[in-house]
């Protein structure tokens, strides 16, 4: 159960979900409110053009060792800012699923995110970066059963946070860690 509300916590903050895992929290808990007001200035940076690269590849082991990858799927680069910080500090507090429904967000937020699709073995590339700290995400899902014939979600998103400086190029960048935030 903490895997899902974990995967619940990530999908807020980067913006795409399985539909079968949006539709199990209730409608009627309250959105969490931001403290810290959005600034289309603090993302500014992230907008420029640059000569960073972060790519690498979205993988997890499952069990008996198998490599299940981040195969096709979408793969978020989000600028690092106050507003951004406030979303992973918040949605990663325990138990914050069972008190909001989600975190709302100013619409203004969604064009500061870099979405492309992985490859079918997971790899990603994110091309021309401005030098700064970015977040990062996918995922890895697959479903199986067990003794009871019950079907468990497995895996989840992988996520860290980046650091490139101009015309830096990060092309080992593993997200194999649904635990972790790492740099």
């Amino acid at each position: 159960m903490k895997r899902i509300w974990l995967l619940v916590a990530l999908i807020t903050f980067f913006g795409h979900a399985p539909n079968t895992l949006a539709q199990d929290k209730p409608e009627q808990l309250p959105l969490y409110q931001l403290t810290t007001p959005f600034s289309a200035d603090a993302f500014a940076w992230s907008q420029k053009p640059g000569t960073g690269v972060i790519a690498g590849q979205g993988f997890l082991r499952a069990q008996g060792g198998i490599i299940m990858a981040a195969a096709n799927e979408a793969v978020t680069l989000v600028p690092r800012t106050a507003y951004t910080d406030e979303i992973v500090a918040a949605t990663r507090q325990v138990g914050f699923f069972d008190r909001y429904h989600n975190v709302e967000k100013a619409p203004e937020y969604n064009q500061f995110r870099r979405v492309q699709k992985a490859d079918p073995f997971g790899y990603f590339r994110f091309e021309n970066l401005p030098a700064g700290e970015w977040y990062i995400v996918t995922r890895v899902i697959w479903y199986t059963r067990n003794q009871l014939q019950e079907i468990q979600l497995n895996g989840g998103l992988m996520w860290g946070l980046i650091t490139i400086a101009d015309g830096e190029v990060r092309d080992d960048v593993k997200l194999d860690s649904i635990t972790e935030l790492a740099r």
